[in-house]
């Protein structure tokens, strides 16, 4: 290369400073170049100090001048640092050329993500797991793409007019997105562009409609539920809470399915999830409705405490209607046949109250009485004696007073001839019904319908065992029951055959032998080892006969002497 000599310069005796006048030191020196002076001597140069000055490594040894020509003389030096330079960058830069060079970046971490930024070092891209690639910022895992997809580790913000989420795969396309000029979310399935559901912005949810107007709208526009609950194991049910107004307690209701029967439970003030509830109400699958039990055969079975009222209808009309029945544990009602059985309550005695009358259409009070042995039947209006042992004979001879039988009875007392039999048998509970075999999923069912049918598929052989066990033991109580039933009403019926109903007061047809008119005395009279019913004018009448009346003629009605019961 050419010798640099532009400009001149000034050198003085035993200084080492040299100064240019029209040169560029900087651009054309380097250190370790040669510097032929005016004296003719060849120094080193050890410093470019600027374009005008630069030192050399030993002092000037010539005179002192200035304006003097000189030449700068190229050195090896250069190429040699070079040289140096170059094996040193080769040396330290294997591990760029092995590693970055190739592409390949350490794992890095969230304090030192492997691509980072000078001025943020936590914030860039970091491997933070198993074919798991992260997104750092602040030292911690915002977002990270793996083997199952991105995950969020917290917010996601899409702006935009109409931001919105595309899903799809080969089977189906949906989108969510905010529509232009609503502050709504909906739900869309794009194949056909229809709208499933939106929340609007005052939180309300349509399912089928666009416009909500409650917490949750759901409209199906054919026939069909529109809610359905489903589960295979456990006990599908709707909760409800109210906030009791202290501590975080709230009131709850629950309306379920328990097996084949739908239930209404109820529980105190607690904490959600915390609730212990109590069933209170029951429809079974044979439509039998059940209140304070959980079993029963009838249509209507109705349990409550001792004076816990079970029933209390007011009807706000002309007519007023109002009744309630008053729970009560104390037995002793007749097991015979009726269309309604009531209890005691076990403190007063009492089985009903009520303000107003009791209207029947029977005609007359009348109370069981016990036959006497050999005593027979006893017809309707009959007349008939009573022993000196308080039973009824119809033999003249063993009477020493007379009744006569209850026709049409309005009340009845003394029902108690039933009491010494054992209680009724009761009827076995409804008939078990087997569990349905699990429905095969659709074919385009999400994951978590197939796995909830491959579980019921799985429990579905214990359940029927279980079943299949019930039913064979409730076949055994129905055949164990109907033979109870029969042998029990047979006992019932034998000890009804041994009683009658006589009337003690108020109106009943008699069964008079002869003539007899309104007014008539009707008295007991001896039909030969028998007993009998004759009419006595009053103006004929004896005092032994009065002694046996049974009452006096008020109407002749249908041929038949109507009575007020009188007992002599």
């Amino acid at each position: 290369m050419p010798w640099y000599r532009a400009g001149s310069v000034a050198v003085t005796n035993g200084s080492a400073i040299v100064t240019g006048a029209g040169t560029d030191f900087v651009g054309n020196v380097s250190i370790g170049d040669g510097f032929i002076a005016p004296d003719r001597g060849v120094y080193e140069i050890a410093q470019v100090v600027s374009a005008t000055q630069f030192l050399l490594a030993t002092p000037y040894q010539g005179a002192t001048a200035g304006g003097q020509g000189y030449s700068i003389k190229p050195t090896q030096s250069f190429a040699r640092d070079l040289a140096l330079g170059a094996s040193q960058l080769l040396n330290t830069f294997g591990a760029v050329r092995d590693g970055i060079g190739q592409g390949l970046v350490p794992d890095g971490s969230l304090a030192s993500p492997a691509i980072r930024f000078s001025a943020d070092q936590d914030t860039g891209v970091a491997r933070v797991g198993n074919n798991t690639l992260g997104l750092v910022a602040g030292g911690a895992t915002r977002m990270s793409v793996g083997p199952t997809g991105v995950d969020l580790a917290d917010a996601l913000s899409i702006g935009g007019i109409n931001p919105r989420v595309m899903l799809g795969s080969n089977v189906a396309a949906w989108q969510i997105d905010c529509p232009t000029g609503t502050n709504a979310l909906t739900f869309v399935e794009r194949q056909f562009s229809s709208e499933k559901m939106r929340i609007d912005a005052g939180g309300n949810v349509g399912i089928g409609t666009s416009q909500p107007t409650s917490r949750l709208d759901i409209m199906l526009p054919g026939a069909g539920p529109r809610v359905r609950f489903t589960s295979a194991t456990d006990n599908p049910a709707l909760e409800m809470f109210r906030y009791t107004g202290s501590a975080g307690l709230h009131y709850g209701t629950r309306v379920g399915m328990k097996l084949g029967a739908f239930t209404i439970d109820q529980a105190g003030g607690a904490s959600i999830n915390g609730h212990s509830w109590v069933e209170r109400l029951r429809l079974d699958d044979y439509g039998n409705l059940l209140v304070g039990v959980s079993t029963g055969s009838h249509r209507l079975t109705v349990r409550g405490a001792d004076g816990l009222a079970v029933q209390d209808l007011d009807g706000n009309l002309a007519l007023q209607v109002s009744y309630g029945f008053s729970g009560a544990t104390a037995g002793g009602e007749s097991s015979a046949p009726s269309l309604l059985f009531a209890r005691k309550h076990s403190a007063t005695g009492r089985t009903a109250s009520f303000a107003g009358t009791v209207n029947t259409s029977g005609a007359d009070y009348a109370e069981y009485m016990v036959k006497a042995d050999g005593c027979g039947v006893i017809a309707k209006g009959d007349v008939c004696g009573v022993d000196r042992g308080g039973k009824l004979t119809k033999t003249w001879a063993d009477a020493i007073s007379f009744v006569v039988k209850s026709t049409d009875p309005s009340l009845v007392g003394g029902d108690t001839w039933g009491a010494h039999l054992p209680p009724k048998p009761e009827q076995p509970g409804a008939e078990p019904r087997g569990p349905a075999l699990p429905a095969e999923p659709a074919v385009d069912a999400d994951e978590g319908a197939i796995e909830a049918w491959r579980a019921a598929q799985t429990a579905y052989p214990a359940l029927l065992a279980a079943y299949q066990s019930e039913y064979a033991a409730w076949q055994h109580a129905t055949d164990t029951y109907a033979a109870d039933l029969t042998a029990w009403e047979q006992e019932l019926e034998a000890a009804r055959q041994r009683v009658d109903r006589i009337a003690f007061c108020g109106q009943v047809p008699c069964n008079v032998a002869g003539d007899f008119e309104v007014g008539d005395y009707i008295i007991a009279a001896a039909a030969g080892a028998g007993i009998k019913a004759i009419a006595v004018r009053p103006d004929e009448i004896t005092l032994q006969q009065y002694m046996r009346r049974i009452g006096k003629v008020w109407a002749i009605r249908d041929g038949r002497a109507w009575i007020d019961v009188q007992h002599g």
